[in-house]
């Protein structure tokens, strides 16, 4: 009766960690990312701004991917013992799909989609958490809600010209400028 027991329980261990492995696989990021970012060159959207004669500043999808990736890179801590390691972002109007490696409890990598909105709410491009996804698994919102970033536009702007609107478009974001703040 005892082996029988021992027997058992040892078989429910092994199936247990062969679980845990094959779940450990399925969350395994598919690709290597980093929160490495470029710093937009202002002076560059200026001169693109005077050859086109508009008060208005394009920030294209690379424009974009940038600023965020500096935002998350200084809030790389989560909810639940999960970090940020990586991730690649894809501008979609004013909805980011972004592909994120993340580690919990410092030891399982997982890749998921997250997915934000942008809003403007002057003075601040605001990027709020709707949900995150690994593979095809929706992730309670209990589980990894993000806190809305803040980024001030109007710090990355030359200290006469204010921001009028912002408008998300298809890949790029538009700003529209009005001169003497």
């Amino acid at each position: 009766m005892l082996k029988k027991l021992m027997f058992a329980i040892l078989t429910l261990a092994v199936i247990a960690a062969v679980m845990l492995v094959i779940v450990i696989q399925y969350v395994k990021p598919t690709e290597s990312l980093d929160l490495q970012y470029k710093e937009i060159s202002i002076s560059n959207k200026i001169a693109e701004m005077i050859l086109s004669r508009k008060l208005e500043v394009r920030l294209s999808e690379e424009d974009v991917n940038q600023l965020l990736k500096k935002q998350l890179a200084s809030h790389t801590q989560l909810p639940h013992d999960f970090r940020m390691e990586g991730a690649t972002l894809n501008l979609q109007g004013s909805m980011v799909e972004a592909d994120v490696n993340v580690r919990w409890h410092e030891r399982i990598p997982i890749g998921a989609l997250a997915l934000f909105t942008l809003s403007w709410e002057p003075p601040n491009l605001v990027i709020q958490h709707v949900n995150t996804q690994i593979k095809n698994w929706q992730l309670p919102s209990s589980w990894l809600q993000l806190a809305p970033v803040e980024i001030p536009l109007q710090s990355h702007l030359p200290k006469l010209i204010g921001i009028k609107n912002v408008v998300f478009e298809d890949k790029s974001i538009l700003i529209q400028l009005k001169p003497f703040q």
